[in-house]
């Protein structure tokens, strides 16, 4: 009954000194093309120090370091190959690619346009792209990039830099479309929902279109649910929502937010994404969380003057004001912009007195400004004080004789002068 079992364990063994002969005998190219690189360097390095290797073989070995994170010797062994060979695009491509990674930007774009004069491929354009945008040269950069796009969209590095660099020249509806590529092409990053969110705050899209979704599970203002940012539930209807779609600052802020907790450009697209969407408590909570890290920056006092308005809490807003033109966070010019804002919204709730108290305070900042001073001069005509408002309809005849409207402004001064002088 053992007889079968014997029998096939002596086949096995007689076969065991065969293909142990069998691998013996497998060169360094089979060994590689297998994934044993330890196996490549160590049938070839022996060879490579003492000078009997074929360029093909230093190729290898160097492919082989570099899969064993041995970036310095296969740098080494690719320049030996460009000692015998210069006009190998394969050395010259790897040994740009290696210097490229390791920082030394200028010394890779010498081998990679030599690679590139060479043979002209998408993986050498890719490097090439990657080395000037490292290097500032954002024109040649982009050249490269787009070429390499119109071959293979696969590789998400390259819309990745596009969008960088569409970002960098504050191009953020390019730079939306190409970082969108990147992540369809399978990148998914903390830095990418930051550009991303970037290029859709130069935008101004804060919140994205906004829709009427039924959700059968209960949901509350911030949950993502298919794609869609949830912003109220709409009581009158069972199940029903206000939802934002994803193509939006609040959108990226929340998935930064969950990839990177502390990040502070995520609470600041959040609270500017929930005070574009009227929801001024998240806003505020928000604000919050970022101003325990953050304070003392333009994009902090700006916040917190659009959510003061937002609020109408005018007496904290001209503290606020004042406190950040202090700091010179704010100039006169952005100082009495706001200002300025705060009193057209006193004048549209019919507060018309707080109204000029708050605009002759934009005026103490921006004294020449056309809209301030015309405001001026409406409410004070208005509220029938005729010496105060000649001197503002003066003021905009003198300062602005190329107005359209200077014929108008022109007769509106000569009554009132006519109506004091009697």
């Amino acid at each position: 009954m053992q007889v079968k079992p014997l029998l096939l364990t002596s086949v096995i063994l007689g076969l065991v000194p065969f293909l142990f002969a069998q691998a013996q005998e497998d060169g360094p190219v089979e060994v590689y093309a297998r994934g044993d690189y330890v196996g490549a360097v160590r049938l070839l390095e022996p060879k490579y120090l003492a000078e009997k290797v074929n360029i093909q073989e230093r190729i290898i070995l160097g492919r082989a370091y570099l899969h064993l994170g041995r970036t310095d010797d296969a740098l080494a062994a690719l320049k030996s190959v460009l000692n015998i060979d210069r006009e190998n695009p394969e050395a010259s491509h790897l040994a740009g690619r290696i210097l490229n990674e390791q920082g030394k930007h200028k010394e890779a774009l010498e081998y990679l346009k030599e690679a590139w004069r060479l043979k002209q491929d998408a993986a050498t354009a890719s490097l090439l792209g990657a080395c000037y945008y490292a290097l500032g040269e954002y024109t040649r950069a982009k050249a490269y990039l787009e070429q390499v796009l119109n071959e293979d969209i696969r590789d998400p590095t390259n819309s990745f830099i596009l969008g960088k660099i569409c970002l960098a020249r504050e191009m953020g509806a390019l730079a939306q479309k190409n970082l969108l590529k990147a992540q369809e092409a399978g990148m998914a990053s903390a830095e990418l929902y930051l550009l991303l969110g970037r290029g859709y705050l130069l935008q101004r899209k804060y919140v994205g279109p906004i829709l009427v979704r039924r959700i059968t599970e209960p949901a509350k203002p911030g949950n993502i649910v298919d794609q869609c940012v949830v912003l109220a539930k709409i009581t009158d209807v069972a199940n029903h929502y206000r939802v934002c779609t994803r193509h939006c600052a609040l959108y990226e802020g929340y998935r930064l937010l969950k990839a990177d907790p502390g990040s502070t450009d995520a609470r600041f697209m959040l609270a500017k994404g929930w005070l574009a969407a009227g929801n001024r408590d998240l806003a505020a909570r928000h604000l919050s969380a970022l101003m325990e890290r953050e304070r003392d920056t333009l994009r902090v006092a700006e916040l917190q003057v659009q959510l003061l308005l937002a609020r109408k809490e005018y007496a904290s807003l001209e503290k606020t004001l004042e406190s950040a033109y202090e700091a010179k966070l704010f100039d006169a010019e952005e100082t009495a912009k706001f200002h300025y804002q705060g009193a057209m919204m006193l004048r549209a709730e019919g507060k018309r007195e707080e109204a000029v108290q708050m605009l002759t305070k934009a005026e103490s900042y921006a004294p020449t400004s056309a809209p301030i001073i015309r405001s001026l001069a409406s409410l004070h005509l208005n509220s029938s004080r005729r010496s105060e408002a000649r001197q503002y309809y003066t003021r905009l005849v003198e300062l602005f004789p190329d107005a359209t409207d200077i014929d108008e402004l022109r007769n509106t001064l000569r009554v009132l002068e006519e109506e004091i002088g009697n």
